[in-house]
């Protein structure tokens, strides 16, 4: 089933997760997809809060349903920032994210397909947020002179 996660500041996804999936499974495809640490998630569903160790179907929650995360503020490093605000860049990151996502499902279950995009993206963001201005001076440099533009 498909669920809507939305992060009280605006931002929304949405994963999929089965009735016996836990709060915690979803937890870990917010962080990967948010990029909001799990330690740091409270999730809520009609305004009240969930137990990380209790399955879905013991809220009654069913496909469609809107969660919603509440990000208490905590010990993020740069790098977390640096991953947020790469993955809240939904212009030009979106089209990427979905055709890795339909290609995916062409090959995997869609709970599997959902799980190895976040975990991809995780990486991606972590990758990323290794780098200095730098490093991604050199890299976006290397790639203009490689295609003939200036």
């Amino acid at each position: 089933m498909r669920l809507t996660v939305k992060v009280l500041n605006g931002d929304e996804c949405t994963i999929a997760a089965s009735p016996s999936s836990y709060v915690t499974d979803i937890k870990q495809q917010v962080a990967a997809l948010m990029s909001i640490p799990i330690a740091n998630q409270k999730l809520l569903y009609k305004g009240k809060p969930m137990t990380d160790n209790k399955q879905l179907s013991e809220y009654n929650i069913e496909g469609g349903s809107k969660l919603t995360v509440v990000a208490r503020p905590g010990s993020a490093s740069s790098a977390d920032s640096v991953s947020k605000t790469v993955s809240s860049d939904t212009d030009v990151s979106a089209p990427v994210w979905t055709k890795l996502q339909t290609f995916l499902r062409r090959h995997y279950t869609e709970k599997d397909a959902d799980l190895v995009l976040a975990e991809f993206r995780k990486d991606f963001n972590k990758g990323l947020a290794s780098m200095s201005l730098d490093d991604i001076e050199r890299l976006a440099a290397s790639k203009i002179r490689g295609t003939g533009e200036r």
